[in-house]
C-alpha cells in the first residue's frame, strides 16, 4: 500500500524537504530455508491430519457400540442379549470367522481382543468370571434369569472391553494367542 506524499503547503514547512518513505517489508520469506522449512511444516499438518481422520474413521464402530450400549437399562430382561447382539455385531466387524463363536468360545474372543497388559484387578475388566458364564447361560434357556447386579456388569464389562479392545488378537507373553 503505497501512499502518494504531497510537499506541506504551509509557509513555515515550504523550505522542508520531503522524507523518502522506505520500501515496505513482505511477509513472504525470502530465502529458501523459510520455504523449504514451511513446506515441511505443511506435510507435518497435512500427516498429523490424515492420521486423525484415519484413528477416527478405524475407531467409529466403538462409538457407535458404545451409543448402543448406554441406551440399554439394566432393568430390562432382555437387555443381556442385546448387550450379547452389540458385541457380536463388534465382534463380526472386527473378523467375520468370529459370526459362529457363542458360548465359552465368544467369551474367551472377547479376551482375546484385550490388550495382554489390561488391569485385571478390576471384576468389570475381563469376562472371566462365573457372571459370564450365566451370561451365555441365560441366552439360550429361558429359566435362568440374571439379576439386576449381574445384568449391569455385563453391561458395564461390555462398555469396558469396547473400550479397551484392540482391533487385533493379541498374544500372550507365551507366544500362544487367548484363544
Amino acid at each position: 500500500m503505497a501512499v502518494e506524499h504531497t510537499a506541506p503547503s504551509t509557509y513555515i514547512l515550504r523550505e522542508l524537504h520531503d522524507v523518502t518513505i522506505p520500501q515496505s517489508v513482505s511477509w513472504v520469506p525470502q530465502t529458501i530455508g523459510w520455504k523449504i522449512l514451511g513446506v515441511a511444516l505443511l506435510l507435518v499438518a497435512f500427516y498429523l491430519a490424515y492420521r486423525i481422520a484415519l484413528k477416527w474413521w478405524n475407531n467409529r464402530y466403538r462409538k457407535e457400540a458404545l451409543n448402543e450400549l448406554i441406551l440399554l437399562d439394566a432393568r430390562d430382561k432382555n437387555s443381556t442379549e442385546r448387550t450379547f447382539k452389540v458385541l457380536k455385531v463388534v465382534l463380526r466387524y472386527l473378523d467375520s470367522s468370529n459370526a459362529k463363536l457363542f458360548g465359552q468360545a465368544y467369551v474367551n474372543r472377547l479376551n482375546a481382543y484385550l490388550p495382554v497388559g489390561a488391569n485385571t484387578d478390576t471384576s468389570s475388566a475381563f469376562f472371566a468370571d462365573e457372571v459370564s458364564g450365566l451370561w451365555m447361560q441365560s441366552l439360550i434357556d429361558p429359566n435362568v434369569r440374571l439379576t439386576f447386579e449381574q445384568r449391569l456388569e455385563v453391561i458395564q464389562t461390555a462398555m469396558t472391553w469396547l473400550k479397551l479392545h484392540k482391533p487385533e488378537i493379541q498374544m500372550t507373553t507365551g507366544g500362544q494367542g487367548n484363544v
